[in-house]
Order: C-alpha cells, then sequence, then structure tokens
C-alpha cells in the first residue's frame, strides 16, 4: 500500500499501445459483498489468470497490478511464456513511512475529507501493518525492486517502459 502500484499501472496502461490493465482490486470490486478472506482472494487470482490467459491468446499485452508471493509471479511469467511472450516483474517500494502517508493522503481525498476520522486510520492500518510484513516475508527473486520515494509516479512507468522490449 503507498508504494504507487495503482498510480503506476494506470500510467503504463495509458502509455503502452494495445495493452490491457488487470488489478485485483478492480477485480475485487466486481463482488460488492467482497469480504477479504483466502477463499474469495483464491477465486479472483483465478479470474485474473483467465483473463490474462485471454488476453494473451489474443495477442494483448498485460499489465497486472497485484501483490504476491514467488509462486504467484512464476505463474504469471509460465503464462506469458506459453504464448511467447516475455514477464517483467517489478515490486514497487518506499520507505514504510511515506507508504503510510500517501495512504492516508489518498484516502482522505477519495473521502473528500478534511481529516480523517479515527475509525478510518485504524481501519486503514489494520490493512497496512500485514501488507508492510508481506514484503519482508516474500521476497521475489525474477522481480525488479524500484523504490518510489524520490521518483514521481511518470518517472516510474518511463524507467519501467525503458526495460522492456515491446
Amino acid at each position: 500500500m503507498g508504494s504507487g502500484k495503482t498510480t503506476t499501472s494506470k500510467l503504463l496502461n495509458e502509455k503502452l499501445p494495445d495493452t490491457a490493465r488487470i488489478a485485483l482490486p478492480d477485480i475485487k470490486r466486481l463482488v460488492p459483498s467482497f469480504r477479504e478472506n483466502p477463499e474469495t482472494l483464491r477465486i479472483i487470482r483465478e479470474v485474473m489468470l483467465a483473463m490474462i490467459d485471454k488476453y494473451l491468446v489474443n495477442g494483448v499485452n498485460v499489465i497486472v497490478e497485484q501483490i504476491t508471493k514467488s509462486e504467484g509471479a512464476n505463474l504469471l511469467k509460465e503464462t506469458a511464456e506459453k504464448y511467447g511472450g516475455s514477464f517483467y516483474g517489478y515490486r514497487l517500494t518506499a520507505n514504510k513511512e511515506l507508504r503510510w502517508n500517501r495512504v492516508k493522503e489518498r484516502t482522505r481525498q477519495m473521502m473528500e475529507a478534511e481529516l480523517l476520522p479515527q475509525n478510518k486510520i485504524d481501519e486503514l492500518l489494520g490493512y497496512f501493518e500485514p501488507n508492510d510484513l508481506f514484503y519482508a516475508h516474500n521476497p521475489i527473486e525474477i522481480s525488479e525492486t524500484i523504490a518510489t520515494d524520490q521518483l514521481a509516479p511518470e518517472q516510474v512507468a518511463d524507467l519501467i517502459i525503458s526495460k522492456l522490449s515491446v
């Protein structure tokens, strides 16, 4: 949370022709009563994989925005290679305080609030802390880490584009 995944994936989607963007948060929102638990996350990942598969079989490039473990990254890589494609994995990160401030500011703007209520801050913390630990406990060998602390979103997107062979 707060490392720039959504902003960067949207920018990449705008800048790269013939490219679909599939984001786990967007798929979650398709089910209004969604409650985050292992079963619903498994279903969402299966739906995403089916979408990725369908786009790739039709020659459409895909940007996938999701937080994943090594197994998930390897599955995405295998899927791309099944269609003769390339896999470029990037893990965006920033220091914890900066990410926390970005999350609070983004939420404040979405709520159109002058200040975030304490109950919302507590709710966000409930997601933020496990997310922070996830990265530390789940390194991914096949992904490159990009620190977004000192980079604007446009710079992150341009850096990734410069590394692609599209």
